[in-house]
């Protein structure tokens, strides 16, 4: 997603705490939705702006980082939630939302916005403006739980793509 696209998914969210809460952590956190889903209270580590992903693809582990931003739309969101549960985003029975829920909450916002828009595109567009940033290969591949540095390069290449385009812009 271009970086005015994701405003566009930013702003259609913004009314609605959770749903905006998921959109930010998505986004600046690259978590798989099956990982976002399985995170518990006590797996954020408020004071270091990371989050402990205990079961990501293939069983491993990592921390991830978040944003004073995405700090901001978590707590939000948590204050006024009504759910007592260990898991950050809950259903009515304390239990993880469901995927086919967010997967349906993606399709309407794809729907209103007019491009499609998943979960695993957050993810993409997260490592992808990283690329764009120039931050070190190893650390996006970390980040996002890559074992192979090959399953990372789909990145650079979407970057090259996005940098190319630009450059026609100009000129």
């Amino acid at each position: 997603m271009s970086k005015s696209q994701l405003v566009g998914l930013q702003e259609l969210t913004k009314n609605n705490l959770r749903d905006r809460a998921i959109i930010e952590m998505l986004y600046t956190t690259g978590v798989r939705i099956s990982e976002l889903l399985n995170i518990k209270l006590s797996d954020i580590k408020w004071e270091m702006m990371q989050i402990w992903i205990r079961k990501g693809k293939g069983n491993k582990e990592r921390f991830v980082l978040f944003t004073y931003e995405g700090a901001e739309r978590l707590r939000a969101y948590l204050d006024q939630r009504e759910e007592k549960s260990e898991y950050v985003f809950a259903n009515r029975h304390g239990k993880p939302l469901s995927r086919c829920l967010i997967e349906h909450q993606f399709r309407q916002y794809s729907e209103k916005l007019g491009f499609k828009v998943t979960p695993h595109i957050m993810r993409h567009t997260f490592a992808a403006h990283l690329t764009e940033k120039n931050m070190d290969f190893t650390y996006i591949q970390e980040l996002l739980g890559h074992a192979n540095v090959n399953s990372t390069r789909i990145y650079t290449r979407l970057a090259d793509s996005a940098r190319k385009k630009q450059y026609d812009r100009y000129l």
